[in-house]
């Protein structure tokens, strides 16, 4: 009697027993969702390596799912008790409460950070400085990428066809990186693995060889590393766990925002990722490059620069096309104010639906036709930008657009029923002009062509087995003398074996044949009728002539 009232009352005072026993039971089950949690976090930390950035656009969705997962986990554990809680719904409450609320201060930083308050600052991402056609070198076809990415994937397919041993393991990746390397142009592109089982059985070794595909020759070639004395590349994306080059990066540098890492090789072949940061302003807009991280797949170390000059000069691509043209647009659409952009478009100008490559001073540039927003066949101008310094230059030179320019190619071969490549921008005798390949339907290169890009209808096209100095020689021969620039004469002194004279649509034109078989033509006028009149065999003159199929003189003294 005395010891039941006792637990019940005692003078007054309620007592529960087990009221120690309930709070150990508590802290216990605390601790155990505490290491719970830990463990989920931890995990989740590993896989999906999130960004520790506010700027990176997942940075909210990393924390959505980071915390549901944690809730999710512990409501498993202690579903007996969690769901009549009331502490756990008003945790749960107040979790979707902040997350609403940082969604909402996320829309309003991003309004307040868009282009819509900050045309100007959007316009000006890339410094575009405007020049003269002649800053791009006369053409050099040993630099000139002609193969375009369709008949890259080909060729490089069909050297991996070529070894079995390989093939049966590894696949060819896609990324075919644009390089400048060892004086010319090529696209290079690393294996990877076939599936997670090929990982596993091959990881001990890693990737043995990448692809390298010349871009002016298409000869391509299968490099094995172990050939350079290299081992193979363990740290690749393909790769998994703590060997998977994205998850590797994002955990050495767990602040930096990455994109897409770029296959590249220096040029002594040693392959590296070239792995550009970036920033944002607000949470994901007005995406800029930061720096960039230089990665060696096989060591798994790598380099940060937060100056890019400071990288390596054998780097081509830092800059992502995708970003550049992104860059280009608003500077042509932003630059008068946002509204302008949107209703009365004075000014406002953009890039062609389309781009290409030239390489120009050993680094790798884009280039694209400039043009206005209006649907239209014709160009403004050209925009070239660098992919590794980020330098801008825009050239003022009015005709076709590049789609203009493919149907005029087309129209040449229609009776073959050929197909035309994106147009390269090329310098023929100081002129702008298009240089296309002309293919059949099984993508093979059948053709080149060469479109004037201030007048589209003047094609010249010769067949692949000729090359594209035969089509460079007649494209000269079919402009004329009138369209070259000066400052592409070479000089030389001649010696005369045989002259012809000949009147043609109103013109007295000498064709001059030397004692070594050359072949000069000069058209007769005031400056120089006193000289080329009297022209004999055996006489020695010294010309500025502009190299053709047969050479055009400009100047001559005798």
């Amino acid at each position: 009697m005395f010891k039941a009232s006792f637990n019940g009352n005692f003078n007054g005072y309620n007592f529960n027993p087990n009221f120690k026993q309930s709070n150990t039971k508590k802290t216990k089950h605390f601790i155990i969702c505490l290491i719970i949690s830990i463990i989920v976090a931890l995990g989740a930390w590993y896989f999906l390596y999130p960004v520790l950035n506010w700027h990176s656009p997942v940075f909210v969705t990393n924390i959505f799912i980071l915390t549901i997962l944690v809730f999710v986990v512990c409501s498993i554990a202690f579903v007996d008790r969690v769901i009549a809680s009331k502490t756990y719904s008003k945790i749960l409450k107040s979790y979707f409460f902040i997350l609403f609320a940082l969604v909402i201060l996320v829309i309003v930083l991003n309004v307040f950070s868009s282009p819509l308050f900050n045309a100007k600052e959007y316009a000006s991402r890339i410094q575009i400085v405007e020049t003269n056609f002649d800053t791009i070198s006369e053409v050099d076809f040993n630099k000139t990428p002609i193969i375009d990415r369709y008949s890259t994937e080909a060729l490089g397919d069909r050297v991996m066809g070529q070894m079995p041993e390989l093939v049966s393991q590894f696949e060819v990746s896609n990324d075919y990186t644009q390089i400048s390397y060892k004086d010319s142009v090529y696209r290079v592109t690393p294996l990877e693995y076939a599936d997670f089982y090929k990982y596993l059985t091959n990881r001990s070794e890693g990737i043995p060889a990448y692809i390298l595909v010349n871009s002016t020759t298409g000869e391509a070639s299968l490099v094995k590393l172990k050939d350079l004395g290299l081992d193979g590349m363990k740290y690749v994306p393909s790769a998994m766990l703590n060997e998977n080059l994205n998850r590797k990066l994002q955990l050495q540098y767990p602040t930096e925002i990455f994109g897409s890492p770029s296959f590249e090789i220096d040029e002594d072949g040693h392959p590296w990722y070239v792995c550009t940061t970036y920033t944002y302003k607000a949470m994901g807009n007005k995406k800029s490059v930061k720096g960039v991280v230089l990665f060696d797949p096989i060591t798994g170390d790598s380099t940060k620069y937060d100056n890019i000059l400071d990288a390596p000069k054998w780097i081509d691509r830092v800059y992502p096309e995708s970003l550049i043209t992104q860059e280009i647009n608003n500077y042509g659409s932003l630059k008068d104010g946002f509204l302008n952009s949107i209703f009365g478009q004075k000014n406002v100008v953009q890039t062609s639906e389309g781009y290409n490559y030239l390489e120009k001073d050993g680094d790798i540039w884009i280039y694209s036709g400039i043009t206005s927003v209006s649907s239209d066949s014709a160009n403004l101008g050209f925009v070239l930008a660098n992919l590794r310094t980020h330098e801008a230059l825009r050239i003022n030179s009015a005709g076709a657009d590049e789609f203009s320019a493919m149907n005029s190619a087309e129209g040449e071969v229609k009776n073959y029923g050929y197909y035309s490549t994106f147009p390269l921008l090329v310098n023929v005798g100081g002129r702008p002009v298009y240089l296309v390949a002309l293919k059949d339907n099984a993508g093979l290169i059948k053709m080149y062509a060469m479109i004037d890009a201030t007048d589209y209808q003047k094609v010249v096209t010769v067949s692949a087995e000729e090359g594209l100095p035969a089509l460079k020689k007649k494209f000269v021969n079919a402009i004329g003398s009138n369209s070259i620039n000066l400052d592409q004469l070479k000089t030389k002194t001649i010696t005369i074996a045989k002259v012809d004279y000949f009147v043609l649509d109103g013109q007295t034109k000498a064709y001059i044949t030397t004692n070594t078989n050359e072949k000069y033509k000069v058209v007769m006028n005031d400056a120089n009728e006193n000289i080329v009149a009297f022209l004999t065999t055996d006489d020695k003159i010294k010309v500025e002539y502009y190299e053709a199929d047969v050479n055009i003189i400009q100047n001559i003294e005798k």
